[in-house]
């Protein structure tokens, strides 16, 4: 949820001036000067000033000698307390640790935040295809394996607000036709995983299943590979049997 804001754009409270500026910073944007800050978060120039002031204070922003502003370590601590890198990240770990053995390719492991596919995780080699995955970052739902099992998974009001809205095409790969999407993940549902051809980076495709708690997906763990490279049989059933193991490790924790 935004920060309320006035008719000019610019948040109203002390915290959402706060809320505002660390918006400003992504993959994209990881580092930003004050003039930056302040036209991005839409505050005047004194207002970024002194809620930058106070960031940087108590660690949530730091100034580097270019006179550029970045994330401070102070969030990044904050940040490894949510649930979903505490219990989730932490249990899956090792068994992300052995797909990525017996795989050799790139292995994710994504949960649903706000509408998008959030990683939580990724583990890389030398020789894998290069990603466009990051840990912590997101990606569209419809275009990825863990995104697609997510969606498919959700409740069908859910899936359709998902299809009304515009959907981004990265390749001309991608399923931007909410009929042919709404096909697809019934077909990701019944068979309990999900195929991804070039769909969000040439060259690549991925494999991915749910990680089931109660019949609900909590998270999904997926193979991005080589398409050349993509032996769908083998990657469900290793994959099945990582999200099982995952699974079983988070109803330990309880």
């Amino acid at each position: 949820m935004s920060p309320a804001r006035t008719t000019s754009g610019a948040p109203i409270s002390s915290i959402g001036r706060g809320i505002a500026v660390l918006a400003c910073f992504s993959a994209r944007f990881r580092s930003l000067t004050l003039s930056e800050l302040s036209a991005k978060s839409k505050l005047p120039m004194s207002s970024t000033h002194r809620v930058v002031a106070e960031l940087v204070t108590g660690g949530f922003l730091v100034r580097g000698n270019d006179k550029r502003y970045r994330i401070g370590t102070r969030l990044w601590s904050i940040a490894q307390l949510a649930p979903v890198s505490e219990q989730l990240r932490e249990r899956a770990l090792p068994t992300l640790a052995r797909l990525y053995e017996e795989t050799g390719e790139n292995i994710t492991l994504a949960v649903l935040d706000r509408g998008q596919a959030l990683y939580v995780d990724r583990l890389v080699g030398e020789r894998s295809i290069p990603s466009v995955a990051r840990a912590g970052g997101h990606l569209p739902l419809h275009t990825t394996g863990v995104g697609k099992v997510l969606l498919a998974y959700q409740s069908k009001e859910n899936i359709e607000k998902y299809l009304s809205r515009p959907l981004q095409r990265p390749t001309p790969y991608s399923i931007a036709d909410p009929v042919r999407l709404l096909v697809e993940l019934t077909e990701v549902r019944a068979q309990g995983y999900s195929v991804t051809r070039q769909e969000m980076t040439a060259g690549s495709g991925s494999v991915a299943v749910p990680i089931l708690r109660g019949g609900r997906a909590i998270a999904a763990v997926g193979v991005v590979a080589h398409l050349a490279k993509l032996d769908v049989n083998r990657l469900v059933a290793t994959l099945n049997a990582a999200a099982t193991t995952i699974a079983h490790e988070l109803e330990d924790e309880h």
